[in-house]
């Protein structure tokens, strides 16, 4: 499998190409800039306007039948059943293989089609980004609140912006969450089933955006422990205060259970440790590592154990709350990747430490060995 890293520098080294067309476009006329598009954010690919005064390209007979389905764009370097193997990370009961008809059903109302492959035709009358080579279709219910989405509300892959007369409800919701997770783990695309009044809508979903970690374990470690491994990556990091009862409920807890002793250790149910990151960025903010027996289990994770999971969570906080929006510039992208070099190993630490289950943000397993590449 691809590490984190291995993707990190595909999509830096795609990113790097893009810009330099960008540049190179600004010299001819606006029309020829229509196929350079950036591989994040959501491009604006919409038919209305498209090309400047160009028309939109023809329509082929595999974009035809594609239109009315949410899909999941693939590059060369991605196979179907690498999305097979991430979805079965969510939804453990699938088994990770398409049945006879190529197909594999997500729920009682949602399915998965292989689906084809795209030619530049294809790609260009879908208005999809050039470097998709295959589509993956979700055949799922359209399911929408019935309100458009506040004005003050902005979701982190667009689809506020995707969906403004109501955003995706239930089933749909669940299915494009699905899918954007995907998207982002492999650094591919959705690609929006049309809708009536609505332009084309592509979202190529930031992956550095989600850079928390999640370590899954049956074992306990005491707050040195934990401490120890963390300040072997960040020295600066200490034990949050914990709080202490006051002297009145101490001796009211003594009245109320004769068998109580207030000089008795504390025993902890769960703790933070901190880890200031001024060293990075002034905006950097700090990372949490909190430890606490998990309230819910991710389904990967029961489906191997039915012990009682310690949860290792490891939390990126940034001063300004600006990791989740789109369209971040430079600045901030360097720092967000020192960050996430940081908590990769911090991650893998505890990982080991632990003898533990990792999964990303995006809530798909992660060895130490992708940590640590």
């Amino acid at each position: 499998m691809i590490t984190r890293r291995e993707l990190r520098l595909q999509r830096e080294a795609a990113e790097r190409a893009a810009r330099e067309q960008t540049d190179a476009a600004r010299y001819q006329k606006p029309d020829a800039r229509a196929a350079s598009r950036r591989r994040s954010g959501m491009p604006s690919t919409g038919r209305p306007g498209y090309g400047g005064d160009t028309s939109a390209p023809e329509d082929t007979a595999t974009s035809a039948d594609l239109r009315g389905f949410h899909l999941i764009l693939l590059d060369d370097a991605v196979e179907v059943s690498d999305v097979l193997a991430l979805i079965h990370n969510k939804l453990p009961d699938l088994p990770p293989v398409l049945d006879e008809h190529g197909q594999m059903r997500l729920s009682r109302h949602s399915r998965l089609s292989s689906g084809v492959a795209l030619d530049p035709s294809d790609a260009a009358a879908l208005e999809v980004p050039d470097w998709a080579q295959h589509a993956i279709v979700i055949d799922c219910p359209r399911d929408r609140q019935p309100t458009p989405p506040p004005d003050w509300f902005a979701d982190a892959d667009g689809l506020h912006e995707a969906f403004p007369a109501g955003m995706p409800d239930r089933e749909e919701e669940r299915m494009l969450s699905l899918m954007l997770s995907v998207a982002s783990r492999l650094h591919t695309g959705v690609r929006l089933a049309d809708e009536p009044g609505l332009p084309t809508r592509a979202i190529i979903p930031d992956p550095e955006a989600k850079i928390d970690l999640y370590i899954y374990s049956s074992y306990w470690m005491e707050p040195p422990v934990v401490l120890d491994f963390v300040r072997r990556h960040a020295p600066q990091a200490f034990q949050q205060a914990l709080p202490t009862p006051d002297e009145d409920v101490l001796a009211q807890a003594s009245i109320d259970h004769p068998l109580f002793d207030p000089s008795a250790p504390v025993i902890l149910d769960g703790y933070a440790l901190l880890v200031p990151l001024g060293e990075i960025d002034e905006s950097a903010g700090s990372l949490e590592i909190r430890v606490m027996e998990a309230e819910w289990v991710p389904p990967i994770i029961a489906a191997h154990t039915d012990a009682p999971q310690i949860e290792y969570h490891v939390h990126w906080m940034d001063a300004e709350s600006k990791r989740y929006q789109p369209n971040q510039g430079r600045r901030f992208r360097r720092m967000r990747s020192r960050v996430a070099e940081l908590t990769d190993a911090i991650g893998a630490e505890l990982l080991i430490g632990s003898a533990g289950i990792g999964l990303d943000e995006n809530g798909f397993l992660v060895t130490s060995r992708q940590l640590r590449a």
